[in-house]
């Protein structure tokens, strides 16, 4: 028992830095900053609305226990630049922050085991790994209209953002884009991120055929994400697993 007690603590603390990391590799790909702690993680692409990007993630249990120096921290690292909200993420549970006029919910952490091999996507869906300025604009533009992120162009992604542990890829039918995900390595994972389906092509398996293409970015290694209510029956259909729950907060910038 203590041996799987340790496993599972030792499997939170690197999803949480996998989802640190992911944030920060982001917001560094387009020229945002960002900041690492021993317990604390931020990036900052200053979006106009308030969506995981503008992000501070805890990267240890211990941090709840001092915690508000560490919003202190937080607060100072969003203050003075533009942007909407702040989302801060914890692999653990956290004081509650009602009373101090954050809002709070939670979503599930998620784990697949490595390997396996991903469904034929829908022959229409044509997956494309977006490097060039066009394809990760389009990229961009599913994101936009999805989360409303509100993002002006090449404010998400650049060619500069790309790399051997940061990827996007892009699904289009007839030259559309109708899909995105983002793919981050980093501590014994490849995380899932901003997936996203518009709307009008919802139901047809285009959103689940970007992730496997992200979750196979590298398939030797396990995958992380942390699910939204409509992604986790097709993530749990793919081979993902809850093993905790994320607790999310988020405020406005002071």
């Amino acid at each position: 028992m203590g041996s799987d007690n340790a496993r599972h603590a030792e499997t939170l603390l690197r999803a949480a830095a996998n989802c640190a990391g992911a944030y920060r590799a982001w917001a560094g790909g387009v020229g945002m900053p960002s900041r690492l702690w021993d317990d604390l993680s931020c990036g900052d692409l200053a979006l106009p609305v308030n969506l995981p990007p503008n992000n501070a993630t805890l990267l240890s249990p211990s941090a709840p226990a001092n915690f508000e120096e560490v919003l202190e921290r937080i607060a100072e690292f969003f203050a003075g630049r533009p942007g909407g909200g702040y989302q801060i993420w914890s692999a653990w549970p956290t004081p509650d922050l009602t009373a101090d006029g954050y809002l709070g919910w939670s979503c599930p952490c998620m784990i697949r085991d490595a390997g396996g091999e991903a469904p034929m996507p829908p022959p229409e869906l044509e997956i494309v790994d977006a490097r060039d300025e066009r394809a990760l604009g389009e990229a961009e533009s599913v994101v936009n209209e999805v989360y409303g992120a509100g993002a002006p162009p090449g404010s998400m992604f650049r060619p500069e953002s790309v790399s051997d542990t940061f990827r996007v890829w892009v699904g289009r039918v007839d030259g559309r884009p109708v899909s995105s995900a983002t793919a981050y390595v980093g501590d014994g994972f490849v995380g899932l991120y901003a997936v996203a389906t518009a709307a009008e092509a919802r139901g047809r398996g285009y959103g689940e055929a970007v992730s496997w293409a992200a979750t196979n970015f590298r398939p030797d290694l396990p995958a992380t994400l942390q699910a939204s209510p409509m992604g986790r029956p097709v993530y749990e259909r793919m081979g993902y697993r809850t093993v905790a729950q994320f607790t999310v907060w988020e405020r406005d910038r002071r």
